[in-house]
Order: structure tokens, then C-alpha cells, then sequence
């Protein structure tokens, strides 16, 4: 079981997302809001952090993410967006949306298992 903070400005995905995580076993908790997700990420336990690369502060967040010792992954539709991204944040993964909520449970492990 991995538990999952989905922070997405699109509240379908992130709800969507989460419904699946939830399913499958997962623990999920989505916000769309930067701030209440670094609230989160002090108070709560999570093994991974998908943040909307689109959202402002998602920079400072998935530096807390990983400097909590969460997995963070930056999200996006656009792969130029994230290749930024990841130049800036080479702690974190990057995922190209769409994707489905098993994607991103192999990716977790994948990263569990390398760690």
C-alpha cells in the first residue's frame, strides 16, 4: 500500500485520480491548494506527492515533498514544462498527463524499490 497527496489545480484529475488510488487500496488525499498540501505534508505520513506542475508554489512544494523524504512527482500535459521542471527539481520524477492511476502506483514502487 502506498499512501498518496495529489495536489492538482484540476479538480476532476486529482478527484479522479484519488477515486482510483482509493480502490485499488491506496491511500489518497487531493487538494488544489499549495499551502494546505505543505500543512499536509508536515502532519501526515505519505509516500508520494504528485504535484501540478502548472500551480504556483508547485517549486517550494515538491522541494517540501522531498525534503520530507516524500517521493514527489511533477505533473503536466506538457513535456517541456516538466523537462524545466525536472532541471530545477532533480529530486523529483516527472509524469506527462494523462496517465492512469496504476501508472503512477508502478511508478511509487519503482522509486520505493530503488531507494
Amino acid at each position: 500500500m502506498v499512501a498518496f497527496l495529489i495536489v492538482d489545480g484540476d479538480r476532476n484529475f486529482r478527484d479522479a485520480l484519488a477515486i482510483g488510488l482509493r480502490l485499488d487500496g491506496h491511500p489518497a488525499v487531493s487538494t488544489g491548494d499549495v499551502e494546505q498540501a505543505s500543512e499536509l505534508l508536515r502532519s501526515a505520513r505519505f509516500d508520494c506527492c504528485l504535484v501540478d506542475a502548472h500551480l504556483p508554489g508547485a517549486d517550494a512544494l515538491l522541494e517540501v515533498a522531498a525534503d520530507a523524504g516524500v517521493h514527489a512527482i511533477a505533473a503536466s500535459p506538457h513535456p517541456d514544462l516538466l523537462e524545466a521542471a525536472a532541471s530545477r527539481h532533480p529530486r523529483a520524477a516527472a509524469m506527462v498527463k494523462p496517465f492512469q492511476s496504476m501508472d503512477l502506483v508502478a511508478r511509487a514502487r519503482q522509486h520505493a524499490s530503488a531507494a
